[in-house]
């Protein structure tokens, strides 16, 4: 008779097996009850509910990639995705963190190369939906602020904002695919989108952003104050070749009062130069 632990990690691997009758089914299968149901039987129903559950979970996480790729398709890569990344907690919620990488390596180099992005953008919304609720920026902090300070300025970030930049047209993407009879066709080659998603009055929201404005709001978050933020758009949006317009029409004032609007921004402070 096996030891108990030997007998837990066969039990396990049977579970993750995706077809029955191999060596390790074999074996458990002298350890396993009948009383009237065959020991492979027994077996499927919990093969069913891990595999079946984990895929439910998966679609409901990301159901633009699977109506892209077919409900067929999306089961095989659930089930590819579940033996490479098993779920290592209780709450099936967080088992897409790693999908976009996954699609990412089964899919590069090849025509559905933008599926990871789409992807990206999927796990980005699942992220805001529960991300921790903050009050929003109070644009009256502000008058308290000098305007000899104002480049010196750091901005914090809503935790319900992510960040989403893709070569491929994501968002447009993701819009015609809300509904069964969307009809409408996007070329995955008519350029790139820069998306910021969001959580406002409880639904999540998503809007385009130039590439200025993103890459403020990037640098924004990786914790540069207000001129260094400017000058990253500055030196990075200049030499992208998908830049919408010259960085000197960038109307900074605009682009501050459109995040502050949408709750982008939660708090505002300026470093003690003592500290």
């Amino acid at each position: 008779m096996p030891a108990l632990h030997e007998l837990q990690r066969g039990f396990v691997a049977a579970l993750f097996a995706q077809e029955r009758g191999d060596d390790v089914e074999l074996r458990l299968a002298s350890a396993i009850t009948e009383d009237g149901i065959e020991a492979g039987l027994r077996l499927d129903i919990y093969r069913n509910n891990l595999h079946e559950g984990f895929r439910k979970a998966l679609t409901l996480e990301f159901p633009v990639i699977e109506r892209l790729v077919g409900e067929g398709y999306f089961r095989q890569l659930s089930q590819d995705f579940l033996a490479a990344h098993p779920s290592r907690g209780g709450d099936l919620h967080y088992i897409g963190e790693r999908f976009a990488d996954f699609l990412e390596q089964r899919f590069c180099d090849t025509q559905y190369a933008y599926l990871p992005d789409v992807a990206r953008l999927e796990w980005a919304i699942e992220e805001s939906a529960i991300a921790a609720h903050a009050d929003p920026f109070d644009v009256q902090t502000l008058r308290q602020i000098g305007a000899d300070e104002y480049g010196k300025l750091r901005f914090t970030l809503h935790p319900t904002c992510r960040l989403v930049r893709s070569a491929y047209p994501v968002m447009r993407i993701w819009e015609s695919n809300q509904s069964a009879d969307s009809g409408e066709i996007v070329d995955v080659g008519s350029g790139g989108e820069y998306v910021l998603v969001h959580r406002q009055h409880l639904r999540v929201e998503l809007d385009r952003l130039s590439a200025a404005e993103y890459t403020l709001l990037e640098a924004l978050a990786a914790g540069f104050d207000l001129s260094a933020a400017l000058e990253t758009v500055r030196e990075r949006v200049t030499s992208r070749l998908d830049a919408a317009a010259p960085v000197a029409d960038f109307d900074l004032g605009a682009a501050l009062r459109r995040f502050i609007s949408v709750g982008a921004l939660a708090r505002v402070s300026i470093p003690d130069p003592f500290t």
